[in-house]
């Protein structure tokens, strides 16, 4: 009896420690549309895989066999700068506070011939970082 009380024992808190572990982990969003062997990638430059609110924050859109001269991009608060290299387009966002009804930002992108081709990115948007 003592011997399956010492195995409750430690068996009981590695499961509630797993579990709390599991519970704490945060979603990471995925900012990439792959279209065949076509790719775009969302980076956003301060690391993080979220907007805050009335900050701007430069972003990069890294092509892999896209021309990023080509792209359209379409969203609320969207400024261009201008391409960095031959694979990626840059850009400033910033969102005004209370401007969107969800917080989450929807980023269309269209390429291709007549731009045909569309990617849609969804990045949440916070209040403060």
């Amino acid at each position: 009896m003592k011997k399956t009380n010492k195995v409750y024992s430690i068996i009981l808190p590695l499961i509630l420690i797993l579990i709390s572990c599991k519970n704490g982990k945060s979603e990471k969003v995925e900012l990439v549309c792959e279209n065949g062997f076509e790719k775009i990638s969302l980076e956003i430059e301060n690391g993080q895989d979220f907007l805050v609110y009335d900050k701007p924050t430069k972003t990069n859109f890294v092509c892999t066999n896209i021309s990023p001269v080509g792209l359209v991009i379409q969203g609320p608060g969207i400024k261009l700068i201008g391409s960095m290299d031959k694979t990626t387009m840059r850009t400033e966002i910033k969102v005004p506070s209370n401007y969107l009804e969800k917080d989450t930002l929807t980023i269309t992108v269209r390429y291709g011939d007549s731009y045909e081709k569309e990617c849609e990115f969804f990045v949440p948007l916070k209040t403060t970082e």
